[in-house]
């Protein structure tokens, strides 16, 4: 069984795993501030894509990540799921969806949610994917393993395109993941894209704001001096943004989540499970689901439990503490603020 280094949760910037994983590579090429919003800050928020490729994934996570050493490969063919597999070398890491073993070599095969992109000589692989196939490549390799190809399985038009790993293509990979390690240890999360069609499906245009967070860059722009037929006018600060450019109607992935407000006097939460259960006295009166609420709001005389603070804390739901009247106390939260950009400036201010 090969060597399966675990990555440890990102918590503080400062404080980056060691690992970089193949997927936020892949996040790099496709979006620098997305992979920021990611790998730096931790960020992350589930759309209608995301969460169809989770089940598109179903199968393929459902493997053991059994895979022998190189040495006691055979000649059979085998599949081998859901393989997590580091390089020491050069510090990366990636989960494999899928391994094709045959006559001693590897194939890799990444499974995507869309469909290939048309060349001008046909189809073929994005390249960010391109770029995150390489790095299982390059991965394979390092640990002993033979590795020649790979395949991107296209779900959505049920295609599969081929990968060469050549040499161009490792070294392209080992730039890219140092660029991406440059970026993250600068601590400045980059622009926002312009006019980027990829922002329309991103599920953290709600977060990202490009139009906007452009449109506001350019307003923050120093002023430049007007000159009238030769003559010094004075200053004129810069239109925002590009010239004439409007900022798109870009809509934010619905939130299913909901609030609970608790404000009869007397109430006592408790945890069972992953329900939340208030009782008036020893009747049960109500019961939530943590994965379906997003806040706690206790007005007035209203008991929680530790087990269930603690179960709040972990699931990031915070709980704001109300007088009967609606006056605010405070509130308790996790330690889940991995925005600390976001929270420096807003202790600065």
């Amino acid at each position: 069984m090969a060597t399966q280094p675990a990555v440890p949760p990102n918590r503080v910037r400062n404080q980056l795993p060691d690992y970089l994983p193949a997927r936020l590579v892949n996040e790099y090429v496709y979006c620098p501030r997305l992979f920021f919003y990611e790998w730096v800050d931790g960020l992350f928020r589930e759309s209608a894509d995301t969460l169809e490729g989770k089940a598109q994934h179903a199968r393929v996570d459902a493997g053991k990540g059994e895979l022998a050493p190189p040495e006691e490969l055979g000649e059979e063919k085998i599949h081998s799921r859901s393989v997590m597999l580091a390089s020491e070398q050069h510090r990366l890491i990636a989960k494999m969806d899928l391994l094709e073993i045959e006559n001693g070599k590897l194939t890799p095969v990444d499974y995507k949610h869309g469909q290939p992109r048309e060349g001008p000589e046909g189809i073929e692989v994005w390249p960010a994917d391109r770029i995150q196939l390489g790095v299982q490549g390059l991965i394979l390799r390092d640990n002993g393993y033979a590795c020649d190809e790979g395949l991107i399985y296209y779900a959505k038009s049920k295609q599969r395109v081929r990968v060469q790993f050549e040499d161009g293509l490792m070294a392209e990979v080992l730039a890219t993941a140092s660029r991406a390690r440059h970026l993250a240890a600068g601590g400045e999360i980059p622009a926002p894209l312009e006019d980027s069609p990829k922002c329309v499906g991103c599920s953290l245009a709600g977060i990202c704001l490009p139009d906007e967070t452009n449109r506001l860059r350019g307003e923050e722009s120093p002023p430049e001096q007007l000159t009238l037929f030769g003559e010094e006018m004075g200053p004129r600060r810069r239109p925002p943004g590009r010239a004439g450019a409007e900022v798109r109607r870009l809509v934010a992935a619905r939130d299913d989540l909901k609030p609970v407000y608790l404000h009869t006097q007397g109430l006592r939460a408790g945890k069972s499970g992953a329900v939340l259960q208030v009782k008036e006295k020893d009747a049960l009166r109500h019961e939530f689901r943590l994965n379906e609420i997003c806040q706690v709001n206790l007005m007035g005389n209203i008991q929680l439990t530790t087990q269930a603070i603690q179960a709040l804390c972990e699931a990031e739901i915070p709980v704001c503490y109300f007088s009967q009247g609606g006056w605010f106390y405070g509130i308790t939260t996790g330690l889940n603020t991995k925005n600390v950009f976001l929270r420096q400036a807003q202790f600065r201010l």
